[in-house]
């Protein structure tokens, strides 16, 4: 009797060592965790993340000029923006003055033969003779500065059509042109350009305003610098 239950005392008492010594097998299949142990019971503190690197990989382009960055640690340029300095008038210059009209590198003069201006018959292209004395001056400050040009102007009236009125000019200005370079002067020196009706010097409609429209400026042209 005591040995039967001696027997059943020492049997359980296998089973329950057999379960303990079983249920500490490492289990299968068991995927693995970036940073956390892989066996099951193990204590071992979890890895500390991983902190990504923001140091730059190459050389950092620096901003624009101009531009301002708050964090100069980065490398990026810190220039401070330049303030913007309007433009000043020349305190010399007399605000009266028009503005300085050029063709291409010549400064033009409009003054300077103001009072040479050359009037024409109506309908008519000859330079009279009455008018050929006002050319003598003109000629006389050509040749004093070789390195200026004169520009001829050629006027009509408001009688004729545009088209016609605009070859009258023409025919004015080539015939001044004509006579200063009789006088020396080198052609390549003159230039012609004609405006026709469409820059009367009088704005009546009668004979005293048609006479001074019948004309030809003359326009000093004189280098830049």
């Amino acid at each position: 009797m005591k040995k039967s239950f001696f027997l059943k005392l020492s049997a359980l008492t296998l089973l329950a060592v057999v379960a303990a010594t079983g249920c500490k097998k490492t289990p299968k299949n068991i995927t693995p965790i970036h940073g956390r142990a892989t066996q099951v019971g193990d204590q071992r503190p979890a890895q500390p993340p991983i902190v990504p690197d923001t140091t730059p990989a190459g050389p950092v382009t620096p901003l624009s000029p101009g531009l301002t960055n708050s964090t100069p640690s980065t490398g990026i340029s810190t220039t401070p923006i330049q303030p913007t300095v309007p433009p000043t008038r020349n305190p010399e210059a007399d605000p009266s003055q028009p503005p300085v009209e050029l063709r291409g590198n010549m400064v033009v003069d409009r003054s300077a033969f103001a009072g040479n201006t050359i009037n024409f018959d109506y309908d008519k292209s000859v330079v009279r003779a009455s008018e050929i004395g006002k050319l003598q001056s003109v000629i006389a400050a050509l040749k004093a500065a070789p390195q200026n040009q004169l520009e001829i102007e050629g006027h009509c009236d408001e009688r004729g059509t545009e088209e016609y009125n605009r070859a009258l000019g023409e025919r004015r200005a080539l015939a001044i042109r004509a006579q200063i370079i009789k006088s020396g002067i080198a052609p390549n020196r003159i230039s012609t350009i004609s405006f026709g009706e469409d820059k009367p010097a009088a704005l009546g409609h009668d004979e005293a305003a048609w006479a001074k429209n019948r004309r030809g400026d003359l326009i000093l042209l004189k280098p830049k610098n």
